[in-house]
């Protein structure tokens, strides 16, 4: 009898791994976490509206333009288009990021997910290439989980969709794959990213977080103190890179997962506290914990849930 080869025992491993039915709850987490970090990010930037999106705004559209993709819409195409309806330029601003949120709201609370995913994604690609000069890393990750959203069953849990049973949330290859999809995304971020650090001197001398802390724009503390003690400094450059080069390859064995979803998140944290980039921070935990996060958290509930219900027969007296 022929011993089976390797091939043949990978092969239904790997299609398990990527189409086995599971929950979709760990989308339906990044769903909420990403709709939740936009309508604090959109409520934060109200008030800065006209300056923002405007003609006569910090940079005129003549200037955003040359910035700008020339085959996604912007927002003075937008205000063209509603201006024959007699809407004026701050009306049609207003009108546009009011869907924007209204959409967003919808993504949230998960009412008919799909279109408001896809509204609220085309919506901001419309934004995105119209502020271009003022986004930075939270719009591009913003950007590609809200496309996320628009193509994976995010609303097949804790949405109002479940409820009202235009959706179902029984477990699905779909949403298998759509977690593993981000799940090898983030690693390929991580890794690419903490790649790219090393071939920085500064990174690899463990200096470059003292040159970050010293710019004014991201330095939210004096952290002059540090150079009494560089060994701090080398220690935390150095255990970013570990923690992002680490990312790929530690937060898929069970051993290690939790330990690298507490020091990733933990990463975040001190780049919200000590540079104030809370809304990048923030999209990057989300990111995380959705992915692989809130699968250890709900083990660890149904374990718990089983302990409770077997407990009382484990405490009852023998007859």
């Amino acid at each position: 009898m022929s011993t089976p080869s390797w091939k043949s025992s990978v092969g239904p491993k790997l299609a398990a791994f990527v189409s086995a039915p599971s929950s979709a709850q760990p989308l339906g987490v990044l769903r909420i976490g990403v709709a939740a970090l936009l309508l604090i990010q959109a409520w934060s930037l109200s008030e800065s509206l006209p300056e923002l999106l405007s003609n006569r705004g910090w940079v005129p559209w003549s200037v955003s333009e040359a910035l700008a993709s020339p085959s996604v819409p912007r927002v003075d195409a937008v205000v063209a288009a509603l201006a024959p309806l007699g809407i004026s330029q701050s009306a049609g601003i207003q009108a546009l990021t009011f869907v924007y949120v209204v959409a967003l709201l919808g993504l949230l609370l998960g009412l008919h997910t799909r279109l408001s995913a896809v509204v609220a994604w085309v919506i901001h690609t419309v934004l995105l290439n119209s502020i271009s000069f003022f986004s930075y890393g939270v719009e591009t990750f913003a950007h590609i989980s809200l496309f996320y959203c628009a193509v994976m069953p995010v609303g097949a849990a804790f949405s109002l969709d479940v409820r009202a049973g235009r959706l179902s949330s029984a477990p699905s290859a779909l949403a298998t794959l759509s977690l593993r999809m981000l799940q090898v995304h983030l690693c390929l971020i991580y890794l690419a990213t903490g790649l790219e650090k090393l071939l920085g001197p500064v990174w690899r001398d463990g200096t470059a977080l003292w040159e970050v802390l010293m710019q004014p724009q991201y330095g939210q503390f004096d952290f002059a103190w540090l150079a009494v003690v560089p060994w701090v400094v080398k220690l935390s450059t150095w255990g970013t890179l570990a923690v992002e080069v680490g990312y790929a390859f530690c937060v898929w064995p069970r051993h290690t997962r939790g330990l690298w979803v507490a020091l990733t998140v933990g990463m975040h944290l001190g780049i919200a506290v000590m540079m104030g980039l809370w809304l990048f921070s923030g999209m990057m935990t989300v990111l995380t914990f959705a992915a692989f996060g809130w699968p250890l958290v709900a083990e660890a509930l149904v374990t718990r849930a089983r302990a409770m219900v077997l407990l009382p027969f484990h405490s009852s007296p023998s007859r």
